[in-house]
């Protein structure tokens, strides 16, 4: 996202940080340097809400300098000290959408997921062009509340609060901006990006004169292009790495949610006196398959109109939309202690889980001799395996309690031949 500099009274104000999430408390500025240096930047900004600690960054040499405020950050401080209003009270708010018009014109956008911006959930752009993303982000669902313009209500937004850019912003009793200096962006190291590339422009114009200058201009151009390509890698792994698509184990449910979703919603046993040959159900949608005895679709459509029988008459299926709530951003457990957490329970009860690494960037299951991948290609930080486990006999809710751990989700209950069978994912690190 291109950085946008806006002037709110005297002070200015930049939208289009890249945010990144910090994880050593105890020294935060220099984890945020390190960072930084990494993927080129110069200017950094770290804000801390809600027991969270993250670093926006940005290059000088885009025309932002030291000491300009981070509207975001800004915005994100008031709204944790503050929170919003939503399910009939005010509270605390972790996951919400922005959108404020600012004073030149332009639209200022924010999308923060368990309190944490995005890594391109702070920018600035048209009003067309931040309606569509607003838009498209609220359709991924598990948003607390919208928050934005008064000319947003008639979008109807589920607990919509409607604030303009300025009630975020501190003011003393005689109107000004009250100005915290934490707001503002600092150098990562001692020269600015904008001197450097001057700097650099003038050597090149000095080896120029020396008779130098197309070999210099050529090496230059190499490193640039190298530099850039490694800047881009950079920032890619790290998009990918912090986005909320990219941590799957968020958009699905929790094992108790799941069963307990499923089992509320299994009411169509004996459909017409119809034989159950299988039920699944997932977080999306469950579905019945049955066989006819010595009933009838007539029988069957009774108890359930929308069945879809086959020419045969003798086999049918159902499938019915359900929602169930998505789970949250488990903070990852080490690989060993969360498998054998699991396993051993589960031994005590009888029952054997089959259990494969699989490669997450494929999704297929993978022999772990041939789990490295191809050079160059994006590997995430954690580790997926699926796993398959026949009840035998055993609630599956008893089984979901067991599987209640950070980063196991069980995505697929099926019920068949009287037995139950669960599948799912577990992430570890």
């Amino acid at each position: 996202m291109a950085l946008h500099i806006t002037q709110i009274e005297k002070h200015k104000f930049v939208c289009g940080l890249f945010w990144q999430s910090l994880s050593r408390p105890r020294e935060l500025a220099r984890e945020a340097a390190d960072l930084g240096r990494k993927i080129d930047s110069d200017l950094m900004v770290i804000r801390m809400d809600h027991s969270t600690a993250q670093a926006g960054f940005a290059q000088s040499k885009e025309g932002v300098r030291r000491g300009m405020f981070s509207l975001a950050a800004v915005v994100s401080k008031t709204l944790a000290l503050e929170g919003a209003f939503y399910d009939g009270e005010q509270q605390p708010v972790h996951n919400w959408l922005g959108a404020f018009e600012l004073p030149d014109g332009m639209w200022a956008y924010f999308a923060v997921r368990d309190a944490n911006f995005l890594p391109n959930g702070d920018f600035a752009g048209p009003r067309q062009e931040v309606m569509e993303r607003l838009q498209s982000d609220y359709a991924m669902g598990g948003w607390n509340v919208i928050i934005g313009d008064s000319t947003l209500a008639d979008l109807d937004f589920h607990n919509f609060n409607a604030r303009d850019i300025r009630s975020f912003i501190p003011h003393r009793k005689d109107g000004s901006i009250r100005v915290h200096a934490w707001w503002g962006l600092r150098q990562i190291d001692g020269t600015p990006a904008w001197a450097k590339a001057m700097a650099a422009a003038t050597v090149a114009g000095l080896v120029a004169v020396g008779g130098m200058y197309g070999y210099r201009y050529y090496q230059q151009k190499q490193e640039e292009q190298a530099r850039d390509r490694a800047i881009a890698a950079a920032r890619e792994n790290m998009l990918r790495e912090q986005s909320a698509a990219s941590r799957p184990w968020t958009g699905k449910p929790v094992p108790l949610a799941l069963v307990r979703s499923c089992h509320a919603h299994f009411g169509h046993i004996t459909a017409g006196g119809w034989l159950l040959d299988s039920y699944s159900c997932t977080a999306d949608q469950q579905s019945y398959a049955w066989s006819r005895g010595n009933s009838t679709v007539a029988m069957l459509h009774e108890q359930v109109p929308g069945a879809l029988v086959d020419p045969s008459g003798d086999k049918a299926t159902y499938v019915k939309a359900l929602k169930t709530q998505a789970g949250v951003n488990d903070a990852l457990v080490e690989q060993r202690s969360l498998l054998e957490s699991i396993v051993s329970p589960l031994q005590l009860m009888g029952l054997s889980a089959r259990i494969a690494e699989i490669d997450p960037r494929k999704g297929q299951a993978t022999p772990q001799a041939g789990a490295g991948g191809q050079a160059g290609q994006w590997r995430p930080s954690w580790k997926s395996f699926s796993f398959m486990l026949n009840a035998h006999g055993v609630e599956p809710e008893a089984i979901a309690s067991i599987l209640a751990r950070p980063g196991v989700r069980i995505e697929k209950l099926t019920y068949r031949g009287s037995e139950w069978l669960l599948e799912g994912t577990i992430y570890a690190k």
